[in-house]
């Protein structure tokens, strides 16, 4: 690790509590801690050529003096964070609303960073900001404990917190669409298949409910909620049961694996055997045979949102309300009779 301590040019001021009446620059910091100008520079705009102990102990410094670069004299930066073991990092929902929020920040001239670990890189980095894409429990209360405190906004959040700033999609009109659309065309035995967490159980929720509101009976045995490895076995035993259609929520390719199942593994014709509404994948849904008849989430309306709303904070703006919900709209084409 290299530590420059010739800048090659003026340093940024630094705001904060110890600076009194007297803008603290970071030459004061940097006499501070020991460190040069150059590499106290680095550190505070996440520069590379730092060794992690030098980086450790200015960030620590500089957050007891309560100081910061001020956002007017440099690029504000701000973390897209995707929990490491979803599958969708690298393809579908969460790399699609990831490329989505990147270009709206580059827009804006806002700089983005990913780390690939979320809870053991944070720390390290000076942020203005956050945005939460998929997340855990872990990364979720990661993100509570912060010891810099920055605005965090979290995608398609419906936890029990209910400070959180959030922008989401309506799930539970997903459902409900989905549900409706298959009672108004006669379907009796209505199927979900949807992964775990909050947000599928949101969907979950609205399918249920539109299906009491038409007089369709429940049968809690239609309606699973599993791991994605759990494909064929799940849509085996919901075809043995007798289901006539199937509401296969999410925008990361699942309904396109149960797809498959259904046609090249169990021989069933889509939708004449058992109807079938997915999530809808841009450029892919409706070049399937049949074309998908899908729920679209807004997700390039819900990064656009989520910049916005980050935009406004890290400029010292209020927000009004923290939970944003977007519509959502069912596509019809082929595959739901």
């Amino acid at each position: 690790m290299t530590e420059s301590r010739h800048p090659s040019r003026p340093s940024p001021y630094l705001s904060g509590s110890a600076s009194g009446t007297r803008k603290t620059t970071i030459y004061d910091l940097a006499r501070h801690t020991g460190f040069s100008p150059g590499t106290v520079s680095r550190v505070l705009n996440n520069r590379d050529k730092v060794a992690p102990a030098t980086r450790r102990t200015i960030l620590e410094a500089a957050r007891e003096l309560d100081l910061k670069p001020q956002v007017s004299v440099r690029a504000r930066q701000v973390a897209l964070l995707s929990e490491p073991t979803f599958t969708d990092r690298i393809e579908g929902y969460a790399a699609t609303l990831t490329a989505h929020l990147s270009f709206a920040f580059s827009r804006r001239c806002i700089g983005v960073m990913l780390p690939s670990d979320p809870i053991g890189q944070i720390s390290g980095l000076f942020l203005d900001g956050i945005i939460a894409v998929t997340f855990d429990k872990a990364l979720e209360q990661s993100l509570q404990q912060l010891e810099q405190p920055v605005p965090v906004i979290f995608m398609d959040y419906f936890g029990a917190n209910p400070d959180a700033i959030r922008v989401c999609s309506d799930h539970y009109r997903s459902g409900y669409l989905a549900a409706e659309h298959f009672i108004q065309r006669g379907k009796k035995k209505l199927a979900y298949f949807g992964g775990e967490g909050a947000a599928f159980a949101e969907r979950l929720r609205g399918y249920r409910d539109a299906m009491v509101a038409y007089g369709v009976t429940v049968d809690d045995g239609l309606l699973v909620m599993a791991a994605r490895h759990e494909h064929q076995s799940v849509v085996t035993r919901l075809v043995r049961r007798g289901a006539d259609s199937m509401y296969v929520p999410g925008t990361s390719f699942q309904v396109l694996e149960c797809l498959h199942l259904l046609t090249y593994v169990m021989g069933k014709r889509v939708p004449e055997d058992l109807a079938i509404i997915g999530g809808e994948n841009e450029g892919i849904s409706q070049y399937q045979h049949p074309p998908l008849t899908t729920i679209e989430e807004p997700l390039r309306e819900m990064a656009e949102t989520a910049v916005d709303i980050m935009d406004r904070l890290t400029s010292g703006e209020s927000i009004g309300s923290p939970s944003v919900l977007l519509p959502v709209k069912l596509i019809e084409r082929n595959s739901a009779g």
